[in-house]
């Protein structure tokens, strides 16, 4: 399974919180909106939900299934393959699908996987499988079965922008399933839920998925107006974005190469879908012909060349994979959505002539990362397109869309008269989750050896279902009510089970009930690990067996003059230096110095930005964001800069706040206990050194974090 980023875990853990929240409600179909971009991760991110949500001590003992509805046969086919391969085959969720119709109803914790399209409209396959089924394995008694069960059911609709609203989405959902709650899982939802609506909302930034490292920092375009300023003119339009797409290639292969990455960029090739060979039109040629006899010039070979169209497929095995010998794919449609290549990071579109609309989803398709993280060379963590579509044909549609994954369409270049200097920038990424690690088991135990005293506690307990009368649970479960409709009496002890389930949410609540940010920890991921030390500490301190530990454990705990609550927010304070240690060695892994060029070749920027007229930038034209925080500050240091009156100042540049690409030193801040990382503003090159400056005013001037950012600048 793999590792989810920090990021992540903060989703599943906000998920997990809404569906709570939601689920006490006597609602049904209950809108909860996951918002996250493409190349988030967001199957992932719901395959983990899934997995915790039916294990997380605060839902344990509800009876509910699963409906994972998708609006194409290939991305519901590859949502249940990478739910199997990310749970490794083996998981307390069964994954199904219209193949196990014969089980005749859902049972609890099974996960189906339907195409909207095999049950939509009045077709004589969808009506098979809704109702005209002789022997009743249809999709509607597989539901209807599910609820006579008593089993509550959950929908999941994967890209839910597509189609969700339609009449079937009315039918199926809330005429049929009538699910408790809804997830619509999408990077542009078309609802987004208000304060007064009863629903539920988690997003992720985009600033947050890139920082981790699964996406590139940004997608370069180079329109059909920025062509015509190149020095390829001589070359035929068609030729020229192949050409630039095939030297890019060139350039990231060799990269690659120079750091030891196993990794052959794959260059995209999106034909139009009005690609025909006609008289009228390139005298009877298509783009497909163009682009085969382009690379077949170049000396492209054969097995070099995939092509994915609906009647012609050829070299797609193995295509996904980072050292796949094919380095280009020709397509029209079929890779548009859904499809994940991270070593995909050249893309081409040609502009369609009867329907010219950009299609903004395409551009998904490179935008992951091979291996998950970001490389020493900035070049690597952007992507490029090449298109003859026009300027405002591209900003008209981003505008259209909720999409954060703006194009970064405006050019800046580094004057010719400029010469480039070397400085050693700083590369990490985040490495801490909030956790108790597996260490924490050591520290617990010097804390409750020095701390607790066994005679304060009752070794022989009787733990009675009267116990939990009175215990605070009621945010997490209805345990209590559900412990006395089982058939449970006041007076009767509590079975193993019912044990083990107050105890986890016991462990959960005791970690989340903790209010000195010090003895803080994620519970999500740090229950099972208090569990694990308080059990294996008494366990060898008493040779008391598993069951007896439990009961000792959890007649203490509910016990409001409880001898072991105290103990644990000591250990878990005496664990916070350690941990942090911990994750700074990990962090120190991930870290790297590399030297940059400044000013860079090239920049580009979204159409958030406005081109600002100066004379001693050092890239023009110079691009300032549009209403940023601080411009005041900064726009006065820049007519400070220009002055006449600054006859030294040969050429001064704008240091970005973020990336790869841009100048970075690490600092510690050790309020946070943390290192991490601090974008100078300004370098400024006069007629004998280089200044490295940061701009402050105002209250940002005098805090303690701009202070130590301060002293590691000047060091």
């Amino acid at each position: 399974m793999l590792a989810l980023k920090p990021f992540q875990e903060v989703a599943v853990s906000k998920l997990k919180n809404e569906f709570l929240s939601l689920w006490k409600l006597p609602n049904q179909n209950i809108p909860l909106v996951f918002k996250s971009p493409t190349g988030s991760g967001k199957t992932i991110i719901v395959a983990q939900f899934l997995r915790d949500i039916v294990s997380d001590p605060r839902f344990d003992g509800n009876d509910v299934a699963f409906v994972w509805f998708s609006f194409s046969e290939d991305s519901y086919e590859q949502s249940k393959k990478k739910l199997f391969e990310y749970y490794g085959g083996a998981s307390e969720l069964d994954l199904l699908d219209l193949n196990d119709l014969s089980r005749g109803k859902l049972n609890k914790n099974n996960v189906f996987f339907i195409n909207w399209q095999k049950i939509k409209g009045k077709s004589k396959d969808s009506r098979k499988l809704r109702r005209e089924n002789e022997q009743g394995l249809t999709f509607d008694n597989l539901i209807n079965e599910t609820h006579e069960d008593g089993r509550k059911i959950v929908v999941i609709i994967d890209e839910e922008h597509i189609g969700s609203d339609t009449e079937l989405a009315l039918e199926v959902v809330d005429g049929l399933i009538k699910p408790k709650i809804t997830l619509r899982v999408s990077a542009t939802p078309k609802y987004i839920p208000t304060r007064a609506d009863t629903a539920g909302f988690v997003e992720v930034k985009r600033t947050e998925v890139v920082e981790a490292g699964l996406i590139k920092e940004k997608i370069i375009f180079q329109t059909e107006e920025d062509l015509g300023q190149k020095t390829l003119k001589k070359l035929d339009q068609d030729d020229m974005l192949l050409e630039l797409a095939y030297n890019k290639r060139k350039e990231l292969v060799a990269l690659y190469k120079e750091i030891g990455a196993e990794v052959n960029p794959l260059v995209l090739i999106q034909l139009p879908n009005d690609d025909q060979a006609t008289t009228e039109t390139n005298n009877g040629t298509t783009k497909q012909s163009i682009v085969l006899e382009y690379l077949k010039h170049k000396g492209v070979k054969e097995a070099e060349i995939a092509v994915w169209l609906s009647k012609e497929k050829e070299n797609l095995e193995d295509l996904e994979k980072n050292n796949s010998l094919v380095s280009f794919l020709l397509f029209k449609q079929a890779a548009a959505t859904g499809w994940d290549c991270p070593r995909a990071s050249v893309l081409v579109m040609y502009r369609e002539i009867k329907n010219p609309t950009f299609a903004i989803q395409t551009v998904g398709r490179i935008l992951r990362m091979p291996f998950g993280s970001h490389f020493a060379h900035p070049e690597l963590n952007l992507g490029y397109l090449y298109t003859n579509y026009k300027r405002n044909e591209v900003l008209a549609e981003y505008a259209k869309s909720n999409s954060e994954n703006r194009p970064a369409i405006n050019g800046s270049y580094r004057k010719k008269n400029v010469e480039p200097i070397k400085l050693e920038s700083v590369f990490m990424t985040r490495a801490d989750y909030n956790d108790l690690g597996d260490s924490f088991q050591e520290t617990f135990k010097k804390v409750a050896d020095k701390e607790l005293n066994l005679k304060s506690i009752d070794l022989r307990p009787k733990v009675m279902n009267s116990l939990i009368v009175g215990v605070e649970i009621d945010d997490y479960d209805n345990f209590t009510k559900e412990l006395f409709e089982d058939g449970g009496s006041h007076d009767q002890e509590m079975s193993r089970h019912d044990l083990e389930r107050l105890y986890n949410l016991l462990c959960f609540k005791i970690i989340a009930k903790q209010i000195d940010e010090n003895r803080k920890f994620a519970p999500e991921r740090s229950w099972g690990k208090l569990k694990t030390a308080l059990n294996i500490w008494l366990m060898k301190k008493l040779e008391a067996s598993r069951i007896d530990a439990y009961k000792i454990i959890v007649s203490d705990l509910v016990s409001s003059a409880s001898a072991l609550a105290p103990v644990i927010g000591d250990a878990l304070l005496a664990y916070r230096p350690i941990r942090e240690q911990e994750v700074n060695k990990k962090a120190a892994r991930t870290k790297r110095v590399e030297h940059i060029e400044i000013p860079r070749d090239a920049l580009f920027f979204t159409d958030q930005y406005e081109s600002l007229s100066v004379k001693k930038s050092a890239m023009e034209p110079f691009w300032i964001e549009k209403g940023m925080f601080g411009a005041v500050n900064e726009k006065s240091f820049i007519d400070f800069l220009e002055s006449p009156k600054n006859k030294d100042v040969v050429w001064w540049y704008k240091n970005g706040d973020s990336g790869s690409e841009y100048f970075s030193i690490s600092y510690r801040n050790p309020d946070d206990n943390r290192e991490k990382l601090f974008y100078p503003d300004w370098i400024v090159q006069t007629k004998d050194t280089v200044y490295i400056l940061d701009t402050k005013a105002g209250i940002t001037a005098e805090s303690n974090d701009t202070r130590y950012k301060a002293e590691a600048l000047q060091a």
